[in-house]
């Protein structure tokens, strides 16, 4: 049974043949047994100074190869190769120490050492020899008996490591049976942990419930639940073996601490050199949970041959959206009772993103959200609002200012809203009305005379009064034009009105012209609403006081139009007699 170390090339048979013993040692874990193993091989053989390879001749010692005729026939064991003077027995066993020591150093090529390669098999003579066993090793150690007081025939014994075998004996019967702790396509590793630290976030994710009826002034917006959001920390560590072909090269090139890394991303299901997934399910989780924010740190030592993966993750309730929100309602009440009502939020979005997806990031989740806010009419933040105040409190819908900030780096929308109790709108499409009326009373009809030499004129009663009169001014100022579109492809024949990149109004001028400074005029495109508000200012229809029939006249109504600025006024005067 031939012993043959490969090293340099060359192929080294060790004469007499070590015993040869082998233990595996497999590697579990109480929550996953049998993820790997590897074994520890054995040499336990005999020196003798004047037999046996290495040998001893003329003062000299050597190894003999397969080149010099000896280590290839049964009988070699039993040849004496040279007679050794008893004077040199000492000599011929340190010598042939040295060069086991020698021939069971692991080779270094570019400063990292190389595995030795061991075979074991039968003499190729015999007409049913097995293929026998072949492995890449690492040296542990190697020991020497003293017993023999190094002028007799002494023991050594040496220690190897190897995670797989690169032959196998079953290689022409059964199979190959080299890699018996590998399937296809598995990583070989030595030490696998898995750690999970599960706390809570301390923020919360927030679902509103609104009772809508009318009027508006009914509707109401309350916090119906919270939702807890909790921080998920995992991380996985392994420790690879080396594993070699038959050239004494990584097997695929993969290095220990790569074999580590391969089996973390098989274990995980997610395939070598594939981004993770954020979207991990976690069976410990109370359902109805999911996984965002998802952050990935490796760690790799090349020396220990061990590969770490870290994931930190927030878990939030799956029935909410993926962002989470912090709102301030602040409600100011003035000495008249008026109320004034505040809205501060800021949304947090959520990264749900699957490795390099660009959908589903922080800022797009935030966005979503914010435009279910923003969109709505009246805005979400309005019910807000309204949550603070009684159920009648009135509370114009229309917010007096509105505010909105955006970083999209940070993935987050924050914003203020500001409401308060104003009167509501009469003209559709306005941002401002002022409505002004009024009324001048009769007064006492007089003649002024003067006398020369009197310090005051004569005052004298005329037995009569002025007249009634009573004046309306209208302030408006109107939201954005329409009528025009920016950016608008001039393709069309005649072209829609559009305004370039310049801010210059092009297309059919003369249309759009007389659309923003006629036909946008709140008389013309308001008519009826500043008719309601004339009527109600017209004496004739006051429920107070009754105008003699045929008594009442107005002065001639003056308008303007400022159709950039947007502001609109009107005013009129009525001069009437009351019965």
């Amino acid at each position: 049974m031939p012993v043959i170390v490969s090293k340099d090339n060359k192929d080294y048979y060790l004469v007499p043949a070590p015993l040869v013993s082998f233990s595996k040692q497999n590697y579990n874990n109480i929550g996953r047994p049998g993820f790997g193993a590897e074994y520890s091989a054995t040499l336990q053989g005999t020196l003798i100074q004047t037999h046996g390879n290495p040998y001893y001749f003329s003062g000299i010692a050597t190894l003999a190869d397969s080149g010099s005729g000896w280590t290839t026939t049964r009988d070699v064991e039993a040849e004496e190769i040279t007679e050794v003077p008893g004077i040199d027995l000492l000599d011929a066993t340190i010598k042939k120490q040295e060069l086991i020591r020698t021939l069971f150093t692991n080779p270094m090529v570019s400063g990292v050492a190389k595995p030795i390669k061991v075979s074991i098999r039968g003499w190729d003579d015999g007409e049913n020899a097995g293929s026998g066993l072949s492995f890449h090793a690492f040296v542990d150690d190697i020991t020497f008996d003293s017993d023999s007081a190094w002028a007799r025939p002494t023991t050594y014994t040496i220690n190897m490591r190897n995670a797989t075998f690169i032959q196998s004996a079953n290689l022409n019967e059964f199979g190959n049976f080299s890699n018996e702790n590998l399937a296809s396509g598995a990583y070989a590793i030595s030490s696998l942990t898995e750690n999970f630290d599960i706390q809570e976030d301390g923020r919360t994710t927030l679902t509103f419930k609104m009772t809508p009826s009318q009027p508006i002034t009914s509707y109401h917006t309350s916090l119906s639940n919270t939702f807890k959001v909790y921080t998920v920390n995992r991380s996985i560590t392994a420790v690879g073996l080396p594993v070699y072909d038959a050239s004494g090269g990584y097997v695929s090139g993969l290095k220990p601490w790569q074999q580590a890394s391969g089996y973390i991303f098989a274990y995980l299901g997610l395939g070598s050199g594939v981004m993770p997934s954020s979207v991990s399910s976690y069976s410990f989780l109370t359902s109805g949970y999911s996984i965002a924010n998802t952050v990935y740190q490796e760690s790799i030592d090349r020396e220990a041959g061990s590969y770490s993966l870290t994931e930190s993750c927030i878990a939030y309730n799956s029935g909410t959206h993926p962002v989470l929100e912090q709102i301030n309602i602040n409600n100011d009440v003035g000495e008249n009772g008026s109320n004034s009502v505040s809205v501060q939020g800021t949304i947090q979005g959520l990264n749900t993103a699957s490795g390099f997806a660009f959908t589903g990031n922080a800022y797009l989740n935030a966005d979503a959200y914010w435009s279910g806010i923003n969109m709505a009419v009246p805005p979400s933040a309005y019910y807000y609002a309204k949550g603070v105040l009684g159920t009648g409190d009135w509370l114009h819908p229309k917010p007096l200012t509105k505010s909105v900030a955006r970083d999209f780096n940070a993935g987050t929308i924050s914003y203020t809203y500001n409401f308060d109790d104003r009167p509501p709108n009469i003209i559709p499409g306005s941002i401002s009305e002022s409505i002004q009326v009024s009324d001048t009373y009769p007064g006492e009809i007089f003649s002024v005379t003067p006398v020369i030499g009197r310090s005051q004129p004569v005052l004298q009663y005329l037995n009569s009064r002025s007249e009634y009169k009573r004046s309306l001014s209208i302030n408006v100022t109107m939201g954005k034009p329409t009528g025009y579109m920016w950016g608008h492809e001039p393709k069309l024949s005649p072209p829609l009105p559009y305004v370039d990149i310049s801010g210059v109004l092009k297309g059919n001028h003369n249309g759009v012209l007389q659309n923003l400074i006629l036909g946008q005029k709140p008389s013309i495109s308001n008519a009826n609403e500043l008719n309601y508000i004339y009527q109600a200012a017209n004496p004739v229809n006051d429920p107070y006081f009754t105008v003699a029939n045929g008594k009442c006249f107005h002065s001639a109504p003056t308008e303007s139009w400022d159709a950039r600025t947007r502001n609109y006024t009107y005013n009129v005067e009525w001069t009437y007699e009351r019965q």
